[in-house]
């Protein structure tokens, strides 16, 4: 509709005036009520006027002729008495009576906080002229019949009180205040419906942000629904945008190397062929040599490709099994000291996580005479530590060396080593399940490689 808001900010608006004005209402309604209410249970606006007519003539009438002129404003729902004391001892009607006080004064003038005593007796009263002890037992329900009844006492000038006697007050609302169950009622409902608006309106930053958690972790992940306010679709047709560009970009760059690799294989099986026809056996070996680390060189970075990109679905398994079966003598791997839980259940891919830890193990194992791998949890997360005994890493390769085809041959290899993918590809497959990957030199010589992914997972 045209007038409903379609920003965050007008929703979030509309529904916080709407709440503020509703609440105002329903106070002011039962402000309002209340009034007539207590009002009416003293008869009306005309009982008012009544009792201030009262009160005027016994001002300007003698004592002794006060008890008899009372007898003509005597009635079924209004009795009045004339006494030296007030049947009251204090005033008990807090609210109702400063609203009667109110009322009468707008009548009467100023009247003195002492001179106003408002609670509640009976509507049947003794005769005009009775003692005050026969009052005090008629509000006490003795020797007469019960009839809630709203008494208001009025002291004259004189000191004497006039007593009037209607029908009951309005019990006190809710807590004794002007908040009654439908008051409260309201702003219940005003809260509630602010709550659910206010969520239906944000709800859509959540799940963009699960999007963009969930593309973190898997790069070929749907594409987040483009729905809510007019920002929030913006938003999510840009970052559905650049999701396509990604992936478009990376199966570009796969299939791009996919194509390199077929075309320099036929020229490598070429060169390799020819040179089986060098009579010199040195130079024959070299070239062989340098042929199968081209073709190595071309496969690892194929198969680092492939993993940016591979849709392995995540399954439920157990992570201490799969790094029991890593470190196995069945791999050909030298013996790996291990500090395994006996089951440790983890949500991710299989083969990722087989050859994160075959990469780390192979590449401790290529520089190190001992290994050690520890796996350990906590309520929030899992870690996986592979230590060994090797030469370490410079502090300030320790970051450098999760690059592409970075290498510490002076510092880390007995050998030549690998093509200086194996601790990339550890990186991007850490990623992919929420985590992250950390070396640090131990104190004792050698190296910690240390991954963290998150229990949740």
């Amino acid at each position: 509709m045209k007038f409903i808001p379609t920003t965050i900010l007008g929703r979030t608006l509309a529904v916080m005036l709407a709440g503020i004005a509703l609440v105002a209402g329903i106070l002011f309604a039962q402000l309002y009520w209340d009034r007539q209410a207590l009002l009416t249970g003293i008869g009306g606006w005309h009982v008012v006027t009544r009792i201030v007519g009262v009160v005027r003539v016994m001002e300007e009438t003698p004592s002794h002729a006060r008890t008899d002129a009372l007898d003509a404003y005597q009635g079924a729902g209004f009795r009045v008495t004339w006494t030296e004391e007030s049947p009251l001892r204090e005033r008990t009607l807090k609210w109702q009576g400063r609203l009667i006080q109110d009322a009468l004064e707008s009548q009467l003038g100023p009247l003195e906080p002492e001179g106003v005593r408002i609670g509640e007796g009976m509507l049947v009263l003794p005769h005009p002229g009775a003692s005050l002890e026969g009052m005090r037992r008629m509000m006490h329900g003795e020797e007469f019949s019960k009839q809630n009844a709203m008494v208001i006492s009025l002291r004259l000038t004189d000191g004497s009180w006039l007593n009037f006697a209607t029908p009951p007050a309005p019990h006190p609302t809710l807590l004794g205040s002007r908040f009654s169950g439908l008051g409260a009622l309201g702003l219940l409902i005003v809260i509630g419906v602010s709550i659910w608006a206010v969520r239906r309106a944000t709800q859509p930053l959540d799940l963009f942000a699960q999007a963009a958690e969930r593309l973190g972790m898997d790069f070929n992940a749907q594409p987040m629904a483009e729905k809510g306010p007019r920002e929030v679709q913006r938003a999510a047709k840009a970052f559905n945008l650049m999701q396509y560009r990604l992936q478009t970009f990376v199966q570009n760059r796969t299939h791009m190397l996919a194509a390199i690799s077929h075309d320099l294989r036929t020229p490598i099986t070429r060169l390799k062929l020819r040179a089986e026809f060098v009579d010199d056996d040195e130079q024959r070996e070299k070239m062989l040599a340098d042929l199968d680390e081209m073709e190595a060189m071309i496969a690892a970075t194929l198969q680092f490709a492939r993993d940016d990109v591979m849709g392995e679905p995540a399954e439920t398994l157990d992570l201490a099994a799969l790094v029991r079966d890593c470190v196995g003598p069945e791999n050909g791997r030298d013996p790996v000291r291990c500090v395994l839980p006996d089951k440790l259940m983890f949500t991710g891919r299989r083969l990722g996580l087989k050859r994160l830890v075959n990469n780390l193990l192979g590449n401790a194992q290529r520089f190190a005479d001992t290994v050690e791998v520890e796996l350990s949890s906590d309520q929030d997360s899992i870690v996986l530590s592979v230590r060994d005994n090797g030469p370490g890493i410079p502090d300030d390769m320790l970051d450098r060396v999760f690059d592409p085809f970075v290498r510490v041959e002076g510092s880390r290899s007995r050998d030549t080593g690998g093509v200086g993918l194996g601790l990339a590809a550890v990186k991007t497959i850490a990623q992919a399940h929420g985590g992250r990957v950390e070396l640090f030199n131990r104190e004792g010589g050698g190296l910690d490689a240390r991954v963290t992914l998150p229990r949740g997972q």
